[in-house]
C-alpha cells in the first residue's frame, strides 16, 4: 500500500470522527511536524507549542472534515503547508514584536533606573501618560504593546481598520514620546 493510500485510509477513519483514529494521526505525524517547524523556527519550545497547537485546531475545528484528497496530493503535503504557514505567522508576530519594543525605547539621554523604587516610578509615570491617552488610542495601545496583539487582531477586537490601528498607534507613541521627553529624569 502506498504513502498516499495510507494518507486516504487515515483521513477517511479520521473524518468518522474517531478520536482513536485523531491519536494514530497525532502520533504518526506530530515527530515529523515538530522537525518541520524546528527547521523552519530554529526553536525548540517554539516548535513543539505551534505543533500542539495545530493539532488543537485541526480537531477542535473539525479540519479533518474539510480535507480533500484530491485537491492536495497527499495528506503529508497539506500538513506540511499548514505548520509551514503557522511558522511563518510566528516569525511575523515575533518581528512584529521586536519591532514594538524597539519603537518604545526611552530617550537616549535616559539612564535606566539604578533600583526598583525608581523602576517603580518610572511605571507609574508611564501609566500616568498612558492614562491621559484619548480613550481609544490608549486601548489600542494597551493592546500592542501590553498584550502584545497584531494590528490584525486588535482590528477585529475592536472592529475597526487595521490602518485605524497603526494610525492609533502612531499617534500614541508620538505623544507619550513627547510627555516623557518633557519629564525631567
Amino acid at each position: 500500500m502506498s504513502t498516499s493510500d495510507n494518507d486516504t485510509a487515515l483521513l477517511a477513519y479520521l473524518k468518522t470522527g474517531s478520536l482513536q483514529a485523531f491519536r494514530h494521526f497525532y502520533f504518526t505525524y506530530r515527530h515529523w511536524l515538530f522537525l518541520t517547524a524546528m527547521t523552519i523556527l530554529k526553536d525548540e519550545i517554539e516548535s513543539q507549542e505551534l505543533v500542539q497547537e495545530f493539532f488543537i485546531d485541526f480537531w477542535q475545528n473539525d479540519r479533518y472534515q474539510k480535507i480533500d484528497l484530491t485537491n492536495i496530493q497527499t495528506l503529508k503535503n497539506f500538513l506540511f503547508v499548514s505548520i509551514k504557514n503557522r511558522c511563518l505567522n510566528q516569525i511575523a508576530k515575533d518581528a512584529t514584536r521586536k519591532r514594538r519594543m524597539k519603537d518604545i525605547m526611552l530617550p537616549e539621554e535616559y539612564t535606566l533606573p539604578n533600583n526598583k523604587l525608581e523602576n517603580n516610578e518610572l511605571k507609574e509615570l508611564l501609566e500616568g501618560a498612558i492614562n491621559q491617552l484619548p480613550e481609544r488610542q490608549s486601548q489600542v495601545f494597551r493592546l500592542a504593546y501590553q498584550e502584545h496583539k497584531t494590528r490584525k487582531e486588535i482590528a477585529a477586537s475592536m472592529q475597526i481598520s487595521e490602518e485605524t490601528v497603526k494610525k492609533q498607534v502612531a499617534n500614541a507613541l508620538k505623544t507619550l514620546r513627547a510627555y516623557l521627553r518633557k519629564m525631567q529624569f
